[in-house]
């Protein structure tokens, strides 16, 4: 492997999104060489513009680092950049290693870790909660399995990205089952909180007070993220369920709410606006 790979300290981050950016300039100040691609051309911009490179595809990440962690929005997503006809998983040097990041599900990751073993590559699988906020101070959760060689190879990397490593096992697929009971707990806890807060305005109690409430104790944490993407988290946890024939009663009813809320136009609210769906069955006052 030629030296001006620089195999310790270089990486590649394909997806430059809101976690993906933050991955990039946490490994920036880790003092890795980054090489990013995005398919907006301002995100690539800005990270050059905090001394990183610009790739032009997944491809060019490939040929110019030796591991490379994958931030993507969708499984679909992932799939175009690992092995789509510009995918990095068809440049990447033998031995080089994929982080997969972007949450999918466990038998899509499973799959992904043998078809990247038949290219002589490593994989983590490694989904990564926490939010924009953590992930640009470095401090993300990553839930990662895989085999031992591919986290002594990427170590590093994990380590500079992330504030905490859940090491959940050796195989492919586990890590992103963590990440699917953490968006089912999260969907189902956003829907529980939803209904007792209708409960509570409908008793009397002043909806903003209460908030303060719930805000202030162990109740709930709200996602950070948009209803519309909770929701289909939701239903791609499920879809998995539904593969493994374990049964989601309250997954179930819970995705019905934040169905509901889609419909009426909430989709790119947070979490509080489920309580909205709540009140208009409940004939409690709305806001607006």
């Amino acid at each position: 492997m030629s030296d001006a790979l620089e195999p310790a300290r270089s990486a590649g981050v394909v997806g430059l999104g809101s976690m993906g950016m933050g991955v990039a300039l946490s490994l920036l100040r880790a003092g890795f060489r980054v090489v990013g691609c995005d398919l907006d051309a301002a995100k690539c911009m800005s990270l050059v513009t905090h001394g990183g490179e610009a790739a032009g595809s997944p491809a060019d990440v490939g040929r110019r680092v030796d591991r490379v962690m994958v931030l993507v929005a969708t499984a679909e997503q992932a799939e175009e950049v690992l092995f789509g006809t510009e995918g990095v998983a068809g440049t990447l040097p033998k031995g080089g290693v994929v982080v997969l990041s972007t949450s999918v599900p466990p038998d899509m990751a499973a799959a992904v870790g043998c078809r990247l073993a038949e290219r002589d590559l490593l994989m983590l699988d490694a989904p990564v909660g926490g939010g924009p906020v953590r992930a640009a101070e470095g401090r993300m959760v990553v839930m990662a399995s895989g085999p031992e060689d591919a986290f002594a190879r990427a170590a590093d990397l994990v380590a500079a990205a992330s504030g905490t490593l859940h090491r959940v096992g050796t195989g492919h697929g586990q890590g992103s089952a963590v990440k699917a009971v953490e968006q089912m707990l999260t969907g189902i806890h956003a829907a529980a909180v939803a209904e007792a807060t209708a409960f509570g305005v409908r008793a009397g109690v002043d909806p903003q007070r209460l908030a303060e409430i719930l805000a202030a104790g162990p109740f709930h944490i709200p996602s950070q993220r948009p209803l519309g993407i909770v929701g289909t988290d939701l239903g791609n946890v499920m879809d998995a369920a539904r593969r493994l024939t374990v049964p989601t009663p309250l997954a179930a009813s819970a995705l019905q709410l934040f169905t509901m809320a889609a419909a009426v136009g909430l989709g790119r609210e947070g979490d509080g606006a489920l309580a909205q769906i709540f009140d208009r069955l409940a004939g409690n006052p709305q806001e607006g």
